[in-house]
């Protein structure tokens, strides 16, 4: 009876102990199994690609925020800084600055210095502590009038940068009637963009209904109607006074053409401080005054003038018309 007993227990002994060797594995390697799990790659993002710009092929004309101008900008580098009624800027890094200045009234006109001569586009540089001669020079100076609307455009050349402010080149041009005007100023960098703002600069224009200015034909090839010869007088024949102007006898116009008489971008009627005496000047085509001797004077302003001996003129916006007029 202890013998049967003792053999059960020996045989539940050995299936436990079976049980236990088949739950913590074998020495067969066959039945053991092993879950690897490998992670999902997660998918390589494309990046996202910049747009190229093409500076030369887009459209580049900028309208102002009030509709009253327009500009074709050299290229896309070009950003505006700033759009006012009476400022507006652009800025490419590696070119330039453009700015458009705008007055309208009597009291932005009494303090506009308008360059209506060779020698007032030299004298608003000279303003600036430069030296004609050794720290700029002024290049193709030119003067028109426009259906009433006198336009001025010149080139300034620096000769000294640093006091220039780094730039090579100023283009500038101006519209401008008694009432109003327009003043764009291109600085330039360097030799190589100075095309391209002269042609923004030229591309300039007044679109506005309201500006008085409007009427300018801003495609003008700065070439003002009637005859000059090169010695500034207007051509025809006329009889000379003994000062020195042409005899009213001629037609009462001293051989001047109507549009001659009445155009100050062609002739002027100034008076001498000392006596009153009036004289008519003209343009010689370099950008001085002369009259009909060959006498040179200056304008220091809008209203005084000076002769090559320092005699001291003024100026009352007059054209060679009230010179000539009937006396009645």
């Amino acid at each position: 009876m202890k013998n049967k007993r003792f053999l059960v227990l020996l045989t539940i002994t050995a299936a436990l102990s079976g049980l236990a060797t088949g739950c913590f594995g074998g020495d067969d390697p066959a039945e053991q199994v092993i879950v690897d799990e490998t992670p999902t790659p997660e998918p390589t993002q494309e990046p996202t690609p910049e747009p190229t710009i093409a500076p030369d092929v887009q459209d580049t004309t900028y309208t102002s925020s009030d509709g009253a101008v327009t500009i074709k900008l050299p290229d896309a580098t070009w950003a505006n800084k700033s759009d006012a009624e009476d400022m507006i800027s652009f800025e490419s890094p590696e070119q330039g600055k453009i700015l458009v200045l705008h007055g309208a009234g009597e009291e932005d006109m009494s303090s506009a210095m308008i360059p209506n001569t060779q020698d007032l586009a030299a004298a608003l540089e000279q303003a600036s502590d430069l030296e004609q001669g050794t720290d700029f020079e002024i290049q193709n100076y030119n003067s028109t009038n426009v259906n009433g609307v006198g336009v001025y455009s010149y080139t300034v050349k620096y000769l000294n940068t640093e006091k220039s402010g780094g730039y090579a080149y100023a283009v500038k041009k101006v519209y401008a009637n008694e009432s109003e005007y327009y003043s764009i100023t291109g600085s330039v960098v360097n030799d190589a963009s100075l095309t391209g703002i002269q042609t923004a600069v030229d591309s300039f224009q007044i679109i506005g209904a309201s500006s008085t200015l409007a009427v300018a034909d801003t495609t003008a090839d700065g070439t003002a109607d009637g005859t000059q010869t090169t010695d500034g007088t207007a051509s025809g024949d006329s009889a000379t006074g003994t000062d020195g102007q042409a005899s009213s006898t001629t037609g009462n116009s001293g051989g001047f053409t109507q549009e001659q008489l009445t155009d100050t971008n062609q002739t002027r009627t100034i008076y001498r401080n000392s006596d009153g005496h009036p004289l008519v000047i003209t343009p010689d085509g370099s950008g001085n005054w002369v009259d009909s001797q060959g006498n040179t004077y200056r304008f220091a302003n809008n209203e005084d003038v000076y002769d090559q001996n320092d005699v001291d003129y003024y100026w009352h916006g007059e054209g060679a018309d009230v010179y000539y007029m009937p006396v009645e």
